[in-house]
């Protein structure tokens, strides 16, 4: 009588070396030998199906659970149409482009590095803006704005007052920074617009 042969299934070298020995058995092998082959390869692509399964299940999740959004930081004329004057402001414009809600609860400035880092908040102001905190589900704009008609020479203060140096190496560290209720911080780079503004400040 042959002897019981026990073969791996999760191991590819054991299954070649069975089909091998198998082949050499009169060049053929039975149909039961050939259903256990196809029974080892079977559970094979099975184990790698799982293995890929778990793997995108894994990144789907990381995916939605990250915090996905697009901002904007610079200045915007508000235009009526009525023969109202044109009323300028400062807008930091934020769109969640992920799955997950946020809340965006702060608004402030970075700058500087090392010793000289600072940091600020900024306070929006005017009849326009969206108040904060805010909620922003998928799709969803929160525009927060400060108007420089009501608070007068905020672009001046905020040059002199908080940036300080204004030359061209210390205004490429000036971020906006958009707090979120998960504990996540989005850093923006300002328009062109914007920094080129803040150079007319220098003395």
């Amino acid at each position: 009588m042959a002897s019981t042969q026990f073969i791996a299934w999760n191991d590819p070298a054991s299954l070649r070396q069975m089909g091998k020995a198998l082949l050499l058995q009169n060049g053929k092998m039975s149909f039961d030998q050939k259903i256990q082959i196809w029974a080892a390869i079977g559970n094979w692509v099975a184990g790698i199906g799982t293995l890929v399964a778990v793997a995108v299940s894994l990144w789907l999740v990381m995916r939605v659970e990250k915090v996905r959004v697009k901002a904007v930081v610079g200045f915007r004329e508000l235009v009526f149409g009525d023969g109202t004057p044109f009323q300028k402001h400062l807008l930091i414009q934020v769109t969640n482009i992920g799955e997950r809600p946020i809340v965006v609860t702060t608004i402030g400035w970075r700058i500087g590095k090392g010793k000289n880092l600072k940091y600020a908040v900024q306070i929006v102001s005017g009849a326009y803006t969206h108040d904060l905190p805010m909620e922003l589900q998928h799709g969803k704009t929160g525009r927060f704005m400060v108007s420089l008609q009501e608070t007068r020479d905020w672009d001046q203060r905020f040059a002199e007052g908080f940036v300080i140096d204004l030359s061209e190496k210390n205004l490429k560290t000036l971020v906006a920074q958009i707090f979120t209720s998960v504990g996540q911080t989005i850093e923006v780079v300002p328009e062109q617009g914007l920094i080129d503004h803040l150079k007319s400040f220098r003395k």
